[in-house]
């Protein structure tokens, strides 16, 4: 059988199990889309080795994926069999919306994948201010960073500067498909934010990946007792927040919050 014959009977299996439901998942309306950046990925699966490394490999923008070999393709009604007995719970989440088929020599590799999606953009009249309404009522309560205890601190402010060093890092940090407080061409926060002029007595800086909305970054940022510590610190008066997108980067998203008090 032609390779492109076989990828489409393996695709109108895949979609059939996917709409109709099977080992008591139901099915879901949600189709899958050919993908042929996904296709490339499952052709590095066929060569061997893991499923992360061909989407890093490959610089998928995946925010979640799942793969299934198939050995052999047989007939129809053989890999229908597999499909139903051991892989239904993939083939029918509704997250999954791409695919992607290889095959190498009597064997199959099927990708499924949720493509990261960018959020809004970041700025002082959208998500930024959503940010900021979120950081003020983190810090309105007192609460436990880690082993310390914070107690209730001032509202603090978005400032323009700020939000240009945080835009910048993120921009930095998308591009080169990596969180880090140090920038790549070496910098600091503090660093950066005495190059943009800002004059302050005390900085600090908060960064994430992933998310993709202001809720999920702020709970992150308080999960985590480092940046805890710089939401809550009592000497912040203002404060910068961006986030950057770029779906061939690890994470997708790249968000940086800058806490700052002038001298």
């Amino acid at each position: 059988m032609a390779a492109a014959s076989a990828r489409d009977e393996l695709t109108g299996i895949v979609a059939a199990l996917r709409a109709g439901g099977c080992s008591g998942n139901a099915g879901t309306r949600v189709s899958l889309e050919r993908d042929t950046a996904l296709d490339a990925v499952a052709r590095r699966l066929s060569s061997g080795g893991r499923l992360q490394d061909a989407i890093t490999d490959e610089r998928y923008p995946a925010q979640k994926s799942s793969s299934i070999a198939i050995r052999p393709v047989s007939s129809p009604a053989a890999v229908t069999s597999l499909l139903q007995s051991s892989h239904c719970a993939a083939l029918t989440n509704p997250a999954f919306t791409r695919i992607g088929v290889a095959y190498q020599g009597d064997a199959a590799w099927v990708v499924l994948a949720a493509p990261f999606v960018a959020p809004a953009a970041v700025s002082a009249d959208s998500t930024g201010a959503r940010v900021l309404e979120l950081v003020n009522a983190a810090r309105a309560k007192s609460r436990r960073c880690g082993l310390r205890r914070y107690d209730a601190a001032p509202p603090v402010r978005l400032d323009a500067i700020l939000t240009h060093i945080a835009a910048d890092h993120s921009r930095d940090m998308a591009q080169h498909s990596r969180m880090s407080h140090t920038g790549s061409d070496g910098t600091t926060v503090a660093e950066r934010a005495t190059a943009a002029g800002y004059p302050w007595s005390f900085v600090a800086e908060n960064v994430a990946a992933g998310q993709t909305t202001a809720e999920e970054v702020v709970e992150t940022w308080l999960e985590s007792s480092g940046h805890c510590a710089n939401l809550m610190e009592p000497a912040v008066r203002e404060m910068g927040i961006a986030a950057a997108f770029d779906g061939s980067s690890m994470a997708g998203t790249y968000w940086t919050q800058v806490f700052a008090a002038r001298k």
